[in-house]
């Protein structure tokens, strides 16, 4: 039976009794570190959690500003060319309905991409990567911290304007071999905690593998 040395009597301590038998000064076995045991797992917590930037709505709103201003003024200039004011007038009003039909397809194409936008959660912790995403359903893809090999962030020129950016994580996981984070602010911060946490969730595998 293993034994150690208590500092206040000097006497031999079984390491499973939890009090000196001779003086009564708690065991120090309780503290002490038993080589090769695994370590205690950390409680998970959440380090950094994020949403896709709006600005990803820019080509929408965008192609709703063109299309108020581009089809009205196309319609004006082939009115401008008729001879028959009649017929003039018809091609305005074309012009008119043309542009209300496109642009209410444009709203609707914004609204959905809100959505789908608002229904995007990121969340990094401790042990793992989470991507949420769904309106009416929600999916939930991960990817554990030990089996992330390399990341990487790009940016546009846009992007580097506006702060944002994407952040790619390969994995050796078969099923979850690729995942990007869409334009979240300070990529290259967010790419630099994963590799940090990676790599000591990486060395405390190696520290604590049973001998």
């Amino acid at each position: 039976m293993p034994v150690i040395t208590c500092p206040d009597c000097g006497r031999d301590v079984s390491t499973l009794a939890a009090a000196c038998p001779h003086c009564g000064r708690p065991s120090p076995a309780g503290n002490a570190v038993v080589p090769g045991a695994p370590a205690e797992p950390r409680r998970e917590e959440t380090l950094w959690q994020g949403t896709p930037s709006p600005t990803l709505l820019l080509g929408h709103i965008f192609g709703i500003v063109f299309v108020l201003i581009a089809i009205p003024l196309l319609a004006y200039f082939f009115a401008s060319t008729m001879p028959d004011e009649s017929r003039a007038a018809g091609m305005e009003r074309f012009g008119w309905v043309a542009t209300a039909i496109l642009v209410f397809i444009q709203a609707i194409a914004l609204l959905v991409a809100w959505i789908k936008l608002r229904s995007t959660m990121y969340r990094v912790t401790n042990q793992r990567v989470l991507i949420e995403q769904g309106v009416f359903s929600k999916t939930v893809d991960e990817i554990d911290l030990r089996y992330v090999d390399d990341s990487t962030f790009t940016q546009s020129l846009m992007d580097r304007i506006l702060g944002i950016g994407s952040v790619t994580l390969m994995s050796s996981d078969t099923n979850t071999p690729r995942y990007m984070l869409r334009s979240i602010k300070d990529p290259r911060g967010v790419r630099e905690m994963i590799r940090a946490e990676a790599y000591q969730v990486s060395q405390r595998q190696i520290f604590t593998r049973a001998t």
